[in-house]
């Protein structure tokens, strides 16, 4: 019979969790399997190779859009950078306000693409991740800082 240190009970110490756990990155942890204590490590080892994968491909990501008169395209980075503005000889003709909407729309455009790019990545190395859950749970977090 086995007795508590602390409480003096002779029943057995509770599972915390006992129902099978899923952690936000995929790895499943089945019940009673608490005597593997690597297993944690060996999943982070898993987590950190996958991710420095991705960030191989995150790093080549260059995506590109148009402007609404498909005159004008911008290229940007994974994170947004814009790398190449180029015009189409027609947009010359534009006014200066158009102009610059149509530059303003195809970085946007680009943005999208990237961000697009970027959510599958991601959502290839690493099982079960959900890039909007993920956005409104930092937006979350976000909110709290005001």
């Amino acid at each position: 019979m086995r007795r508590s240190s602390v409480s003096g009970s002779s029943r057995r110490p509770a599972t915390f969790f006992p129902e099978r756990r899923r952690d936000v990155y995929g790895f499943d942890q089945p019940p009673g399997d608490e005597e593997d204590v690597d297993a944690p490590a060996r999943q982070g080892d898993e987590l950190m190779a996958r991710m420095e994968a991705a960030q191989e491909h995150l790093d080549k990501i260059v995506a590109t859009g148009k402007g609404p008169s498909r005159h004008v395209t911008a290229s940007v980075d994974q994170e947004g950078r814009v790398l190449d503005v180029t015009f189409d000889p027609r947009a010359m003709r534009l006014g200066s306000k158009d102009l610059a909407d149509e530059v303003l729309a195809a970085i946007a455009e680009a943005c999208a693409d990237a961000e697009r790019q970027t959510d599958e990545v991601l959502r290839e190395a690493i099982p079960g991740y959900d890039p909007v859950a993920a956005r409104a749970e930092l937006e979350q977090a976000l909110a709290g800082w005001d």
